[in-house]
């Protein structure tokens, strides 16, 4: 009996531990959140930041179906955000994004709508844009911006 007791101890204590860890994952930020990112077409990108209570878990950039550029047109893009709102109650984010060359010079900016997030939540957007074919295969940086609106 005082075995089992012990058992279940240690189990709840694991839980517990692994529980805060996931919580800390995250690193707390003023909002507006803005940020430059290594970045490259057909990536993903974990920012790992809470604006506001509000976990950015995932930022993406696609081409259709991840296919090559097309360097004589604009291309048809999804831009995929991942927000988890710990809030009690529903926010709207908005996220945007400059796209920049190497040197992190400006090359096209991407503003998506704005996003409601109910709480305790994952909330998963996908938004379709039209860019230069040249644009995208310039870009090598991204420079997010997030921010929360209660």
């Amino acid at each position: 009996m005082q075995r089992t007791a012990i058992t279940t101890g240690l189990i709840i204590l694991a839980l517990a531990v692994t529980a805060a860890a996931q919580e800390n994952e995250y690193r707390v930020v003023e909002s507006p959140f803005q940020e430059d990112f290594e970045f490259t077409v057909n990536t993903d990108l974990r920012p790992m930041v809470e604006v506001e209570g509000v976990r950015w878990t995932h930022f993406g950039v696609h081409t259709k179906d991840d296919r090559e550029i097309d360097l004589e047109k604009t291309n048809p893009i999804t831009v995929e955000l991942g927000f988890v709102n710990t809030n009690p109650d529903g926010v709207k984010v908005l996220v945007i994004a400059l796209f920049e060359d190497t040197n992190g010079n400006p090359l096209a900016r991407v503003e998506c709508a704005k996003v409601n997030a109910k709480n305790d939540r994952l909330k998963e957007s996908n938004q379709r844009f039209k860019v230069s074919g040249i644009v995208l295969q310039a870009m090598r940086r991204v420079y997010l911006f997030c921010e929360v609106e209660q």
